[in-house]
């Protein structure tokens, strides 16, 4: 029996949940209006975003002489600095209405006006019925501590590709507003994080009973480029205890990997190319003659250290020259001197350019600088390994997978075919691995679009042009990604 039309009928429910959901926004829109006075709230911060006093005596002065007598209905401020006061007791009978506490009508109403009056561009897509209720709630509740124009910054940005902008790019485009039209509460942040840094071993808390006595908790707050540097240890080590014969699992290798950097031990014999045959013989044998086993290896290496080689974490650090070189910059977008942002790629993080001149004055630290790429450029071979160069430029083009909906970085994909592969010995034309066929898929997305589903079909895929993708699902829905997110067709 078709599942089709199930999934069809599953569709429209989600569509009909949708509308729905847009017209609950519209109306809590329409009843907030009808309950204001129109009076546009002050912006009661100051300097370094502390409170301004003056401004909420002002305020509270202002609704006493309004309201007159203590304990009748107030306005409320459920909105960022420019958004209209709403009154208590009109919020409480929608609350009550909605069958919502008084905290989640508020919350809800809060969301509508900071929507309407603080995101205008958003708001009219909303009405035009082209973005879900949810993801308007979402950008709301993110801008609300903005200021006027940092909140009008992210409504132009964000407008146009608000109906698929993921989480990540909503968090980080209020993160860059913040910074750029506050840039002084940026700075004292930043300065309050690393005098707050900390790593902490829980040696002294008794245990709950003997079997866990063996253990203790670890907590911390650590500088990024230092946790950079410990996860790959973590990582590299963890990985040589699995290669030596280890049967714990990922995390117990992982825990046991701090234990040997503590100790500065390799869990590895020496892998030297230059020792001799007859030292690796004499390293991996007992006094008596026989082979030694994984777990006598081990406790021999516990005893032998050696300097581990100095390792190299790679970060895609976007910034400008001037940057790096820490001369003041008028900000293009408020038009002051602001500070210089630097975009961590694969990291998906946003800091500031002192960072990472400190991260790399430090002693020791190898800096790469690469070339510049033009992702422009189409590089091809006609072998099915993929070069790193191919594979620098693809996933730096596309830094997510390429599948429907999915978000998981291009860093850790798969660089799938987007044409299948024929070797050349079996008819295949030359260059079919290039930049123009190949596409990041993560593993789980990998095997939807090579192994067959319950329909029957695997996931097919058909690219348009330099970062569009056609997918067809096993059902016969077909679903555009491009560099903005999704569309389904």
């Amino acid at each position: 029996m078709s599942t089709s039309p199930l999934l069809d009928a599953i569709r429209a429910a989600k569509a009909r949940e949708d509308d729905a959901a847009r017209e609950l926004l519209i109306g809590v829109a329409q009843w907030a209006d009808a309950h204001t006075t129109g009076a546009l709230m002050p912006d009661l911060y100051g300097t370094y975003s502390h409170p301004d006093d003056d401004a909420y005596d002002a305020a509270e002065s202002a609704w006493v002489s309004r309201f007159g007598m203590p304990g009748a209905d107030t306005m409320l401020e459920l909105a960022g600095a420019g958004a209209p006061e709403v009154s208590d007791f009109a919020v409480t009978e929608l609350s009550t209405a909605l069958g919502r506490t008084r905290e989640s009508g508020r919350l809800l109403v809060g969301d509508v006006v900071e929507a309407k009056h603080r995101l205008p561009k958003v708001w009219a897509r909303l009405l035009a019925g082209q973005v879900t209720a949810w993801r308007v709630r979402r950008l709301a509740q993110a801008t609300r501590s903005l200021s006027a124009e940092a909140v009008a910054f992210v409504d132009a940005q964000i407008a146009h590709v608000i109906h698929t902008a993921g989480p990540v790019t909503v968090d980080r485009l209020v993160l860059e507003a913040s910074a750029r039209f506050d840039p002084e509460s940026v700075e004292v942040a930043e300065c309050d994080t690393r005098a707050n840094l900390y790593f902490d071993l829980d040696l002294a808390t008794p245990a709950t009973s003997v079997g866990t006595a063996s253990a203790v908790t670890a907590d911390g707050l650590l500088d990024r480029a230092d946790a950079e540097d410990l996860e790959h240890a973590i990582r590299h080590i963890a990985h040589q205890l699995l290669a030596d014969g280890s049967t714990d699992t990922l995390a117990v290798r992982r825990a046991k990997a701090l234990g040997y950097l503590a100790r500065g031990q390799d869990p590895l014999p020496d892998t030297d190319p230059e020792g001799t045959e007859a030292e690796a013989t004499e390293a991996e044998a007992t006094e008596d003659g026989r082979a030694a086993s994984a777990s006598e290896r081990r406790r021999d290496r516990a005893t032998h250290t050696r300097t581990a080689p100095r390792r190299v974490v790679v970060l895609t650090v976007h910034l400008s020259d001037a940057a790096l070189t820490g001369a003041p910059q008028v900000d293009s977008v408020t038009g002051t001197l602001g500070l210089d942002l630097a975009r961590v790629e694969n990291h998906r993080q946003l800091l500031t350019a002192d960072t990472i001149r400190e991260w790399c004055g430090v002693p020791g630290t190898q800096v790469i600088v690469k070339p510049v790429i033009d992702l422009a450029d189409t590089v091809a071979v006609d072998s099915y390994e993929v070069p790193d160069r191919i594979a620098a430029r693809v996933k730096l083009a596309r830094t997510t997978c390429s599948f429907p909906h999915c978000r998981r970085p291009a860093e850790s994909a798969d660089l799938d075919h987007t044409v299948e592969y024929v070797p050349p010995d079996r008819g295949g034309p030359p260059g079919q691995t290039s930049t123009e066929n190949l596409a990041p898929l993560c593993r789980h997305d990998h095997r939807a679009k090579t192994h067959p589903s319950p329909a029957g079909r695997p996931w097919a895929v058909r690219g348009l042009s330099p970062g569009h993708w056609l997918w067809t699902s096993p059902h016969g829905h077909r679903y555009l990604v491009h560099p903005d997110g999704t569309t389904p067709l």
